[in-house]
């Protein structure tokens, strides 16, 4: 095990600044994590971002970001950043703020689970669930369609799948409906805090990798717009829906320059010397242990 000191002193000597990246999580576990850095301080992304321009040094600097937009998580998490002063940022997808629908990939992992393990009919298919491995090559397949493809290539067939979901479990669709998302009267709150900012996840949380320069253009600029007229702040940055290379695409990061003054990804690595439009991440869940939390991080902020 990594003492806290011996870590601390690892990253204090050797690390730059870093970005967390952070999903749904117990405010619990979200203090844990980010308790571990008590010897660093939590700064605005726009710092590291502006320090990481400028060519100044960011070491013992870290910004908290957290993704999806999900009502719940954000009111614990944000409760969680007033109560302890840290400042963070919340990347909105503004079409599930808007709708109030689910987004493909939240109704993909909340039928999952349920899918019955035997062989079962969709769009024209049969495919048998009997085994673990028929069920991780399903759940692989779908994954790689959300996360390279348009959504026209799997929305299909997520609705096929909740439909049988809802048919051998006797649910209905209103039952197995993703999380609320954060209301609007609630980030116009949250937006007058100068602790919390609200930024861009995008509109439909599709991959920009599967969209024409036009259709990235507007998913950007209508989001930004968004998000800014939501919060009543200005929006300056943008997070990469899945965050990898094949999401993202060879255009996406020309294309955040005109809007943004970063993007976020899911590549981890420090923000020294960074591309502040393919600016890496830390992730870490709520399954990860303190000791795998600090590997990660001192293993990729170095």
């Amino acid at each position: 095990m990594i003492a806290d000191s011996a870590f601390e002193r690892v990253l204090k000597r050797f690390a730059g600044g870093f970005v967390l990246a952070f999903h749904e999580i117990p405010p619990a576990r979200f203090i844990e994590l980010v308790g571990m850095l008590s010897a660093f301080r939590p700064a605005p992304l726009s710092e590291l971002v502006e320090r990481t321009k400028a060519g100044k040094p960011t070491g013992g600097l870290f910004a908290i970001t957290v993704d999806d937009g999900v009502g719940e998580n954000i009111r614990s998490i944000a409760a969680v950043l007033r109560a302890k002063g840290w400042p963070g940022s919340f990347y909105l997808p503004t079409g599930y703020i808007d709708s109030g629908e689910g987004m493909p990939f939240q109704w993909w992992r909340s039928i999952a689970p349920l899918l019955p393990r035997g062989p079962i009919r969709f769009r024209n298919e049969t495919v048998d669930l009997s085994s673990r491995r028929a069920m991780r090559r399903l759940s692989h397949r779908i994954e790689i369609l959300m996360r390279t493809e348009r959504p026209d290539s799997y929305l299909p067939l997520i609705i096929d799948l909740t439909g049988i979901v809802c048919r051998e479990r006797g649910l209905t669709r209103k039952q197995l409906e993703p999380p609320a998302a954060i209301t609007a009267p609630e980030i116009r709150e949250l937006g007058r805090s100068g602790l919390i900012r609200f930024e861009s996840h995008g509109v439909s949380h599709a991959a920009l990798s599967a969209m024409t320069p036009e259709e990235i253009a507007a998913e950007m600029k209508n989001s930004r717009d968004r998000v800014a007229e939501l919060s009543g702040q200005p929006c300056r940055h943008f997070c990469y829906p899945y965050g990898s290379p094949m999401s993202i695409g060879t255009a996406a990061s020309a294309i955040a320059r005109r809007f943004y003054d970063s993007a976020v990804t899911m590549s981890l690595g420090s923000v020294d010397r960074a591309d502040p439009w393919l600016l890496p991440r830390i992730p870490l869940y709520a399954e990860n242990s303190s000791v795998r939390a600090r590997l990660k991080i001192a293993l990729t902020a170095v």
